[in-house]
This record gives C-alpha cells, structure tokens and sequence, in this order.
C-alpha cells in the first residue's frame, strides 16, 4: 500500500527545495481490518440509486476509520484541518499529496453487491470503518464511522462535473495548467490538465462539496476550499511567483551571513557567502527579514513582496544574543516551551522549541528592544520585554501552571470521536478535540464548568465537571434532530452550511456541508425552539425560520437559497490605466471584500438585486477620487484613483541618530539608517503624516509637496525614572514596568532599576510593576520628575461565595472583574456549592453584577484589594442588606453607595478608588435597588461622572440594616 513508505520526493512545479512544501510528507501506517480466519464483526447495507432503487453489482470498499488520509492531516503551524487552512503557504503542501498520490483512501477490502443491492463484510477487526461504494453511471458516495451491526445505506449520486478556467492576475488564460480536486467527504483524487484557454473539467465525480487546488509553471499553487459541482463555472486564479533578493553587507562590504524569512506559516534561511541570497517561491506577502554572521546581527526589517523581484539591502551591526530559561513559579524547568521573538510591534521573527530545562538561544540579533513570547501545554502564556544588549543576555520566562480540564469526547458507540468543538460553559470558550477525540481546555480558575459537544451527525452532550479536572468523558447522543433541505431555484445545493441558534444562549454549525442531496443533518440538539439559517457562498442567505425539536424526533424542513447577483467593475487611475491590488467593499455590506485583479476588474458575488451599493477602494498607493455607486447584474462600475505621490525621508532623533522603528501614518517602517519612501495623501499644496516610535513623542508634520521630505525630528519623550524592590528593601532585577496607557513595557535591571516613557496627552496614569505572583502599582500625575518606588508585594488570597437575589449559592456563576489601576482583566468562577478562591494583585478593582455585565445601566461592586487575605461576597449573601435609591436619570449621571463616611468628593473618579462601593453608570430607571451591602453606614452620591457639575454633587448618608429608601431627587 502506498502509504506504507512515501515515493521519492520529485520536484514540484515551484521546486519542493524553494517553497514550504519541502516538508516531508506524514507516513501514514496502513491499519488492519481483517482478523483473517478468527471469528470477527461482519458489516452489512446495501447500495441504492438516488430514487432508492438496488444497484447490483457495484463495487464496495472498506477501510478502518482510523486510516489516516489527507483529510485528517492537521497543519503544523496552527493546528486546523489542512484542507481548511486559510494560509497560502498551506496549499503548497495540499499540493504535494496531489503530485505524489499521497494519502487517500484505499481499500482493505472488497466486495459488490447482489441483486438487491446488498453487500456484506465479515471476519472484521476493529469498530468503526469508511465505507464507499461506486458503480457504472454513478459517482461516488461514502459513509464514515460505519459501526458493524449498524445498516449502512449508500445513496450513489449521478455522475457530476466540475468545470472552470484557469487565468493568471491579469485575466489571461493559463494553458496546461494542473488542476486537482478531492471531496471533502471522500478522499479520492480527481485530476485534470487545462486546454489551451485554460478551461478544464474535472468529471466523473461524486458527493461533494471538493477541495481545488491548481498549479502552474512559473505561478504558485492556488486553493478553492469549496466547490460545489455543478453548472457554476470554477475561476483558479494563480498568482506569480515573487522572489526576494537579500544582500548582506558591513560598512558598505558584502559578508557571508545567515538571512533568514519569517512570515505566515513560513520560515526559510538560506547561507550566502557575500553573494545575494535569492528566496524564490514566494507569495506577495508580508515578510520579516533578518540576517546574522557570527557575532553580528541586523535590525529586523518587514517587507511587502509587491514587485516580482524585491531586493533589500541588510546591514550587520553589533548585535547579542539572548539565553532564554523557562521555569514554573516554583524554579523548577517546564516541559518543551516554545519561545518566540517578536519586534516589539508583534511581528515574529524566529520561534524555537526547547527540550526541558535546556536553554533557548535567539541571535544574534542588532542591539534593541525586542518581546520574547513562552508557549507550553498545561500552563499560561507569558510575554516579557527584553533589550538585547552586546554579548549575551540572559532571560528567564517564569510561567504560572494553568487551570485545565481535559478528556475525551465519545460518541454513542463508544467510540473516539475526532475534530469535535468542545464549549466550556460558563466562559463561552471552545477547543477542538484532536484526532483521538482528546482535547484540553485552559480555563480561568477553580470552579464549576459545563462542557458542551455537538456533532451535526454523530450528536451531542453535556457534562458538569469541577475543575482543575482530568480524564473527562464527553459522551455523544443523537437526541432530537434536525434535517435540513437546502435549495436554490428549483434544485438541491451542495456546500451549503446550517446554522441554528436560540437567543442568548447557544450557537449550533453544521459540521459538514450538504452533499448532492443538499441535506444537513443537525444531530444531538437540546429541546427547544431555534431560529434556522443556510448558507452558500454563492447564494444570499435563507431566510430565518423558526424550529421546535422535542424528544428524539427528527424535523425535517427546508431553507431556501435565493440567486445573488454580481456586482463588477474595473479600478483605474486618472489616466485610464488599470490599478491592481485595490480592495473593494460595498456599503451597506453585504459581501465579503474583492481585490481587483492586473486588469484592474474585480467581482462581488452574492449581493442582492436591483439594490444600490456603494462601492469604496482601498489601496495603499492611491486615494479614491470620487464616490462610485453600482448595482447587481446592472452595468459595471468604474472605480478611478489618484496615485499618491511617493515621498522620501528619514526620522531621525533630536540627537541626529536614526530612528529604525516607526509608524508613518498607516505605514510600519523598519530601516537600519531611519530612511523612508512611501507613498502619502496630500490635501492641496501640503503633505500632511503622523509619526509615532516607542520612546518619542507623536509628530504631525505639515510641509509643502515635495518629493523629499527631508530629516523628520522626533523628540525623545520624558522619561519616568523608578526603583522596583521587595518589602524587604532590596531591589528587584527583570521586573515588567508598564503603565495602563504606555505603548511599551521595560524591565528592572540588576539594580531594580527602570527608565519608560512617559505617555503623552494624560495628566494622570499609573504606573505597575510584575514578577511572578509579585506586583506593585502607584498612581501619577504628568511632570511629576520624582523617583518613583514600586514595592513588590505578593498576590491576596480572596475568597467568598456568590449568591442569587434570592439569597441561594450561585454554583458556577462567572465573575467579570478589571483592576481600574492597570487595566487587568480577571476572570473568576465559582464552585458547585457558590464558592471561589482566588489569588489577586493588590489594588482597586471593579465587578460587573448584572446580567448583561453593562458598564451602563447595572450595578458595578467597587472594591480594594489589599493584605495577605480578604474575604468578598457578592450579592444577596445572609445578614447583608439592600438599598432603593430614587434617582431621575440624566445622561453622564451616575450613582454611588461608599461605605462609610465619604470624604469630600473633589472628582466623582475618585470613588471608583473606593475600599467597598456599589455604583450605577447612568440607571435606566428611576428607582435602582442595590442588594448585598453588609451591616454599616453609606454614602450615598449622585453626580457627573465624567466632570464636575455646576451644581456639585448630591450627597446623602444612610444605615444598612435601617433605611430602606432614599431620594436623590432635587
């Protein structure tokens, strides 16, 4: 069998050994289904024609479902199917199994069917299977996770075509062009070579909907994920190959260096010996260019493949390396992290694996300020800022072990059930279970959680389970069920996706299309009434209906596609040329945005009829001279831009040296000597842009047209100095120092020392540090030029019980919670029996208690965190009591209830700092009951949020237990 060893590697149309595609290809071990003379499982159905009639003597093939096939291989980069990956890069890896009949099914056994259509397997080993079936006149049609005992059906669909035309960017046809195809349902290959105006057909296929990939001499691979055959003809536009031509110099001399390229789902690096480096395969894409020889390093530059052939000069400079250790909270190594650099903007530029407790070099890399990213299963993520330094610095990444629950979804026959959607109640979050049926979720914090899976075919099911949790099993039922017919003018659609829901509760997908039947199956769904709606890429949505399911019936409706019209046009300058490259999107929106081609045309399918749209360009080089209005199926629209004149510079700092990273209105600039050439808007005779770069202030610059725009001087921005140290005194080195409104974060360095920035246009900001469970934050006003001392202080126990107005324990319940001092997200759940325990920074926070969890319109619980312990409950808890405050509601209007004696209130934001408050931003009503105040006296304010108001704030006292009442009205 051929997946038992991988024929040679030959070369692709774009060489393997210049692409991402020289992977080598997974080796798929062939799985038994046979237990030979031994009694075993015997399997039987029967093969019918569309209208249900036996087809005898067709062909039935089996094989075990756990054969591995091209359409169970994930992508290495992120983790999805790679047939439903939309990276480019991945369809050069489709690509590969195609030329090297890789990877799809092949039978273990074989039979045909008797008179009546019937067929039989016996002596099988093993519990689920694939089953397909094909015969003269029809195509083919399979059932997966066929169980012995269980009858399985074939409905062999009449032989279908897919036809389309393969044209370069500009429209042109592509002759000889390779097409190939695979359902998604079954993975048999179809192939077909385009005529000379490259059209082509694929025919004898199938159920569908097909996975396209096409590829020609000189162009990269391109992908149609989606196909539905049928009369609709298939456009493959391939796209040029770009190459990227990397000189490596010092002082002006070329060096023999490492140039590396980073992109989306791409690494590559080639040696050169002072000759350029030349990566060729490349997609017009955005790249990260980097380059290292021996001890020296280069800036990272980010590139856009526009051209052809781009050639880019990289210069080496004094450059270091960082050590990276990873270790948990307790000092010990974590196991395989991986550890990614960033430029301090996000872009990757290299990511490694380490083994456990071995370091992790990255470099050399140019001396500057960069982020270094750990990833590893079974803890948090972390990112620390890091300035390289010459030689070598050492870094270690502490990560905090997550909170996990991990199992595996079963189906009803006990049996694995792969690629399932796991959703984690109450946080709304969802993982994807692995081949295996496996999958582990990261969750918040101890608590109680409601897991939810669904299939559309195999089921579905629900299971309670307190976490941190291990070994949970996830069981599949069928339950009630929907069948769904979809259709459009007058015939069944294939490729068309089911989506039901029930307001403000849950979300069902379809987990695969409809085949030629145009049916989708909606399995495993819980009693109720769900609002239903199809889709196509090819057609307008149906529209919503409404579905009841009870019990273990199956509904059977239909949904209707209506016929889109398409919207075309041409994108061209001033001069009538033709502007490629432009996105084009309509307004109001109603379809996914079109790009134009080297021609200049674009398309915009599935758009309503005889309705006017308002068609706007976008495109880095031009600026849309006048509005452009078109209607579907009506005349093309001309779409006309201005070229934007392209100007040069360089940003420099107030002491003339260059500033290599910056952002030039909507361009991200990366350049050893600070230079630009961009193309920007002018308005009249000025030339007006923005420009900001970590540790300047923002520039506007505002000069007359000329081509060179000369030296753009940034001012280095005021600098906040600081101490980070323990309570002990003692100063503490690689602490994170941020603020809540700073564009960049610093650490401590051996001395506890920092320097940042201080953020420009807020007189008031505070400033935090963080290391482990250890964190400190202060409070500033803008100019303030005193050392600032942040005393690091471990994390507060907090715990308590949540209660529901009617005074019961809240199992869990889900607290949404945000430190108002750094901006920190917290997230809690409780327990079955209400509780939580919590670990959490010290400092002011604010709780969301209603419903909705609005900022406006629902109580907010104001409190201080502080000491080694706390104990906080929320809501009705026994022995607290509740407030009606009468109010008359004004926009910018908010009401507080402080414990104790306030003081006098010079800014209403001052209570949001409160020790405990309960408070209402702009109350929907006039009359607002607050529940759960302890025992104590109150404050009661109402007043202007935002600013003070003329006639200052209205403040009353109260007693909880005692007055129930109390008005706020003047």
């Amino acid at each position: 069998m051929f997946w038992l060893q991988p024929e040679p590697v030959t070369p692709l149309r774009v060489p393997a050994s210049e692409t991402a595609a020289a992977r080598p290809l997974p080796d798929f071990q062939a799985v038994e289904v046979s237990s030979g003379e031994a009694e075993g499982l015997a399997l039987t159905g029967r093969v019918l024609e569309p209208s249900g009639r036996p087809i005898p003597g067709a062909e039935v093939f089996l094989a075990a479902s756990a054969q591995k096939t091209l359409t169970s291989v994930r992508c290495d980069e992120c983790g999805l199917p790679l047939l439903s990956c939309p990276a480019r890069e991945s369809g050069i890896q489709s690509l590969a199994f195609f030329e090297h009949q890789h990877g799809f099914l092949t039978p273990r056994a074989t039979v045909r069917t008797d008179a009546q259509g019937k067929f039989r397997f016996e002596r099988l080993a093993g519990v689920s299977f694939s089953v397909w079936a094909k015969a003269a006149g029809f195509g083919v049609a399979m059932r997966e996770r066929a169980a012995p005992g269980e009858p399985v059906e074939l409905f062999l669909p009449a032989l279908r075509t897919i036809t389309g035309q393969v044209v370069d960017d500009g429209g042109q046809p592509i002759p000889n062009a390779h097409i190939y195809a695979v359902s998604r349902r079954t993975a048999l290959p179809a192939e077909a070579v385009a005529g000379g105006e490259g059209l082509f057909t694929l025919d004898g296929l199938g159920e569908g909907p097909f996975y396209l990939v096409a590829s020609a001499e000189g162009f990269l691979p391109t992908v149609e994920p989606q196909v539905e055959a049928g009369p609709q003809r298939v456009r493959l536009r391939l796209t040029p190959t770009r190459t990227l031509e990397v000189r490596v110099v010092r002082d002006g001399a070329p060096m023999a260096a490492t140039v590396r390229l980073k992109a989306d789902h791409l690494s590559r690096e080639l040696r050169t010996q002072g000759e350029p480096a030349r990566f060729t395969g490349l997609y017009p894409d955005e790249v990260v260019i980097t380059a290292e020889s021996g001890s020296l390093g280069s800036t990272p530059r980010t590139i856009t493949l526009q051209e052809r052939v781009t050639q880019v000069t990289m210069e080496l400079e004094e450059a270091g390396k960082l050590l990276v250790t990873v270790v948990d909270d307790a000092g010990q190594p974590v196991p395989q992290p991986e550890v990614t650099l960033r430029t301090v903007t996000g872009e990757v530029i290299r990511r490694e694996k380490g083994a456990t407790g071995a370091l992790v070099e990255l470099g050399p890399i140019a001396i500057g300020d960069y982020l270094v990213h750990g990833h590893t299963e079974g803890f948090q993520d972390v990112e620390l800022p890091v300035r390289v330094r010459s030689g070598e610095t050492p870094v270690e990444l502490e990560m905090t072990q997550a909170t996990l629950i991990s199992g595996q979804v079963i189906d009803e026959y006990g049996r694995p059930a792969p690629n399932v959607s796991v959703l984690v109640q109450p946080i709304g979050d969802t993982v994807l279970a692995d081949a295996d049926g496996h999958f582990v979720a990261q969750v918040p914090s101890p608590g109680l959680y409601e897991l939810h899976a669904h299939h559309s075919e195999w089921g579905g099911g629900k299971v309670k389970v307190t976490a941190p949790a291990s070994g949970v099993r996830l069981e599949l039922e069928p339950a009630a069920a929907i069948e769904v017919t979809v259709t459009a003018e007058g015939r069944r659609v294939e490729g068309a996706d089911v989506v039901l829901w029930v307001e403000q509760q849950g979300l069902f997908r379809s987990d695969r299309p409809s085949g030629p039947d145009g049916v989708v199956p909606m399995r495993g769904l819980p009693e109720g009434t769900y609002w239903m709606v199809a889709s196509h890429p090819d057609y307008l949505p149906s529209d919503r209906k409404q579905v009841r399911v009870d019990g273990e019936q199956v509904v059977k409706v239909t949904a209707e596609l209506k016929p889109g019209a398409m919207l075309s046009g041409d994108v061209m300058d001033e001069q009538g040329a033709p502007v490629s490259g432009a996105t084009l999107t309509v307004m109001p929106r109603g379809a996914e945005p079109a790009a134009s081609d080297a021609r200049g045309h674009f398309e915009i399918r599935a758009l309503r009829p005889e309705r006017t749209y308002r068609v706007e360009a976008r495109h880095p080089g031009y600026d849309q001279v006048d509005k452009a209005d078109g209607t579907p199926g009506g005349p093309p629209v001309k779409v006309v831009l201005k070229r934007r004149p392209v100007f040069r510079g360089r940003v420099v700092a107030d002491d003339g040296t260059p500033v290599k990273r910056y952002r030039l209105d909507e361009h991200d600039i990366s350049t050893p000597d600070g230079r630009f050439e961009v193309s920007l808007p002018v308005a009249g005779e000025q030339v007006m842009v923005s420009v900001d770069a970590p540790g300047y202030e923002p520039m506007m610059v505002e000069r007359p047209v000329a081509p060179d725009l000369g030296d753009l001087v940034l001012q280095r921005a005021p600098t906040l100095s600081g101490l980070v140290r323990d309570e002990g005194g003692a100063p503490v080195a690689d602490a994170v120092v941020t603020c809540e409104v700073c564009d960049e974060s610093v650490l401590s360095g051996p001395d506890g020392r920092f320097s940042i920035a201080s953020p420009p246009y807020v007189v008031q900001y505070s400033v935090s540090a963080r290391k482990g469970r250890l964190s400190a934050t202060e409070t500033l006003s803008r100019g303030n030029t005193s050392t600032l001392v942040l005393t690091l202080r471990p994390a507060t126990r907090v715990s308590g019980t949540v209660y529901l107005p009617g005074g019961q324990p809240a199992p869990g319940y889900q607290l949404d919670g945000v430190n108002t001092e750094r901006g920190d997200a917290v997230v809690v759940v409780t327990g079955p029996d209400g509780q939580y325990s919590v670990d959490m920074a010290p400092g002011s926070y604010r709780f969301m208690l209603g419903e909705d969890r609005e900022f406006a319109g629902e109580p907010a619980l104001l409190v201080r965190v502080e000491g080694p312990s706390m104990r906080l409950d929320f809501g009705a808890a026994p022995g607290s009591g509740s407030l009606t405050v009468t109010v008359k509601p004004e926009r910018g209007k908010a009401l507080w209830v402080v414990a104790g004696d306030s003081p006098p209130v010079n800014s209403p934001l001052e209570l949001m700092r409160s020790r405990y408050a309960q408070m209402v931003y702009q109350p929907r009503s006039e009359r607002v009951t607050l529940q759960g105040l302890p025992p104590g006296r109150y404050t009661v304010v109402w007043a202007s949020f935002h600013a003070e108001a003329p006639e200052g704030p209205m403040v009353r006292t109260v007693e909880i237990p005692g007055a129930q009442e109390v008005s706020m009205v003047r």
